[in-house]
């Protein structure tokens, strides 16, 4: 009886190897494609790491109703603020990885990893979806403080050092980056007084319990009404929208101040990258919308849209530009 040898040579083992890779790949492509046809299967949790009626959240439930009119499934509003907005980003960062938990972060993603010794989170896992606008912030003050324009502004402040109270939507948010930035290129000393999100910072400088706040054009109505007194913006060119307030670098005393709030989303870096792509390209189609967008302007922010990859490289930037100011002037927040 004749047995037939059968043996496989090494490059036959190697081919068959990375046949079965091929295939594992192809078959995972192909589930993750069906994943996010299905997808969503249940009610979204959109985190947003700052209070309610601030201006993160309006954004964010602009951009819920309208998933939600997508997807046919519940966005509900997840509010975690607090700790410079990393309770909020590890809520995301620790959620299964299935697409149904995402992140609205703002510039706080890119500052807390130098200012914040440990995080209660990992930045590695979240990866950007999608920028949906930016906002340049804008320096306001109480009418009760005897300044005009950004010069007497800094000269009161020379005359009474520690006198003038900053407020900040939070500790590393970009009103508290802002404030320290300008403070020193201006030569004065103020006192930083966070808040938990911008609705109760704006309150309070309304009533005068805070003398100064750098936020976005969303607060200009108060301006208009003299709640409140614009002084300059935190761009390098006066803005369209009110092209009659100076810029804080036209003053001569403080030169160097460019500063904006920006909004994009995030989700876990685990998420099936179909999913992340659908989910990325709903709200890049929400963005586009001319309704969503004059929405947002009506707030004081500039729709922005940009896909993963550009807003990747936008981070890139950022990073780069509030690594150095951070590192330069020594804040640190734990």
């Amino acid at each position: 009886m004749n047995c037939a040898k059968t043996f496989t040579t090494h490059n036959e083992t190697a081919h068959i190897s990375r046949r079965e890779a091929l295939i594992m790949t192809v078959g995972a492509l192909l589930s993750s494609g069906a994943m996010a046809q299905d997808f969503p299967q249940k009610a979204v949790q959109l985190v947003v790491p700052y209070s309610p009626g601030g201006l993160t959240d309006n954004i964010a439930r602009i951009y819920a109703n309208s998933l939600k009119d997508s997807w046919g499934q519940a966005v509900v509003i997840d509010n975690k603020p607090g700790a410079g907005a990393t309770l909020g980003a590890a809520v995301a960062a620790r959620a299964n990885p299935d697409g149904h938990t995402f992140l609205l972060g703002s510039v706080g993603m890119v500052t807390n990893p130098f200012m914040f010794k440990t995080l209660p989170y990992k930045p590695t896992d979240l990866v950007p979806l999608a920028l949906a606008a930016t906002a340049p912030n804008v320096l306001y003050v109480h009418p009760s403080v005897p300044a005009m324009n950004v010069k007497e502004l800094v000269d009161y402040a020379k005359k009474n050092p520690g006198a003038l109270s900053f407020a900040s939507s939070g500790q590393g948010s970009s009103p508290h980056l802002a404030a320290a930035l300008f403070a020193a290129k201006a030569g004065i000393e103020v006192l930083h007084v966070p808040y938990k999100g911008t609705a109760q910072a704006i309150t309070d400088l309304i009533g005068g319990q805070v003398k100064v706040y750098f936020d976005t054009m969303q607060s200009m109505p108060y301006a208009k009404d003299g709640k409140i007194r614009a002084l300059a913006v935190t761009t390098e060119k006066r803005l369209a929208q009110a092209p009659d307030l100076p810029t804080v670098e036209e003053s001569g005393v403080a030169s160097g101040v460019f500063s904006s709030s920006w909004f994009g989303y995030f989700i876990h870096a685990k998420t099936p990258i179909a999913i992340q792509k659908k989910i990325a390209q709903n709200l890049i189609n929400i963005g586009q919308d001319k309704e969503i967008q004059q929405k947002l302007a009506t707030m004081g922010v500039i729709p922005s849209m940009l896909d993963s990859a550009g807003f990747e490289a936008f981070l890139k930037k950022e990073t780069e530009k509030w690594g150095d100011v951070i590192r330069s002037l020594n804040i640190q927040l734990g």
